[in-house]
């Protein structure tokens, strides 16, 4: 749902109730897909806890 918020409204919606949801009881939320900016904004915006995607950097291989 992460990666079409900017464009689909309902993705919009379905994220914003369920971080809802989980503010009431009292988890916390991680975003995945932040691929941009806008993502980003929005995802603050909703005031989701933590954020994983390519905005922040591309998945590494584990070295172990």
């Amino acid at each position: 749902m992460i990666r079409n918020i900017d464009k689909d409204k309902n993705a919009y919606l379905v994220v914003s109730t369920i971080v809802d949801f989980a503010k009431k009881l009292k988890m916390k939320t991680i975003a995945e897909f932040v691929e941009n900016e806008e993502i980003f904004k929005i995802v603050k915006e909703l005031d989701i806890d933590y954020s994983q995607g390519y905005y922040f950097n591309a998945p590494k291989k584990n070295l172990f």
